[in-house]
């Protein structure tokens, strides 16, 4: 399928826009969740689940505004959660996945459409890639390329210059020193910081969520940053002295939930809103704040 805006304008739009500054973009401050694309019959979400699962977060607390689906194309996400999106209020931070050319292509064309179809009123933010770098999936190079062509197709050719665009990575991975094409190109450093992955107890959780973040802000040269992945599963095995349960959910959320919620530091978004029963890996599974069924598994009061 064709779409109207080329890489080869994008790249002739960069080199007029972007050669002589950069003009960094203000990232106000707002919260949500990270959101699966199947129902729990593995089905892909229609639009009317995706204004159920919306519905649900916005009930839960105002504050949250918004979702960060993982794909544009994949399962159709964006052709049917920006109507939910509009009905709803919500808005939505569009994941790319940006490893394979092809791929890439695909979903950046998925986005266009989106934007063809609807304007970008309901866009908050884009990241390309999710943990690529982590992963060693991509050249650092061939991601800041892939960065700059969609802040081109979207920030120029579609004349949206406050929408950000990032790549989301592992705090590690910010930390590693591999990353200065990309985090040249971006207009914001998505970092996911996980202390359960780290083997910590909820009792030391939040120092090693901020020391994370600190060592994330010493490595990327004054970059905005916003917490794109946190969160705790309540199933599954232990990692380290990290142990799943609704009780270390819960004190997770009062620990490092309401510091984020109450003091504001950085946006954040976590991980995730509802437990998703077809992910491949168990405790993967169980990082929902709610159940698969919508409903909550611990307080969010701060």
């Amino acid at each position: 399928m064709q779409f109207s805006i080329s890489s080869a304008f994008v790249s002739a739009a960069l080199a007029l826009s972007f050669a002589s500054s950069v003009v960094a973009i203000d990232i106000p401050y707002f919260s949500g969740f990270n959101l699966g694309a199947t129902t729990t019959t593995g089905q892909c979400k229609s639009t009317a689940d995706y204004i159920a699962d919306f519905e649900a977060i916005r009930s839960w607390n105002q504050d949250f505004t918004v979702v960060k689906l993982f794909s544009t194309s994949d399962c159709d996400q964006l052709a049917n959660a920006v109507p939910a999106a509009l009905q709803t209020g919500i808005k939505i931070w569009a994941g790319i996945w940006g490893s394979d050319n092809n791929k890439f292509e695909l979903e950046k064309g998925a986005l266009e459409k989106a934007i063809l179809a609807h304007g970008t009123s309901w866009l908050q933010g884009i990241n390309v890639g999710s943990e690529a770098l982590y992963r060693k999936e991509i050249d650092p190079w061939v991601l800041a390329n892939q960065i700059w062509d969609v802040k081109g197709m979207v920030q120029i050719a579609y004349k949206a210059p406050n929408v950000p665009v990032g790549t989301a990575d592992t705090w590690t991975a910010w930390v590693e020193g591999n990353t200065a094409p990309v985090t040249q190109a971006v207009d914001v450093v998505i970092m996911n910081a996980f202390p359960y992955w780290q083997g910590e107890t909820p009792a030391t959780a939040l120092t090693a969520l901020q020391t994370a973040i600190q060592n994330t802000k010493n490595s990327v040269g004054g970059k905005p940053i916003m917490i794109g992945e946190t969160g705790w599963p309540t199933g599954g095995q232990n990692y380290g002295a990290a142990v799943p349960s609704v009780e270390n959910l819960q004190a997770y959320y009062n620990s490092a939930g309401c510091w984020l919620a109450k003091e504001k530091p950085y946006s954040w978004l976590w991980f995730s809103a509802f437990d998703e029963p077809n992910r491949q890996e168990g405790v993967e599974r169980y990082f929902g704040l709610a159940k698969s069924d919508r409903t909550k598994k611990i307080s969010i009061t701060c």
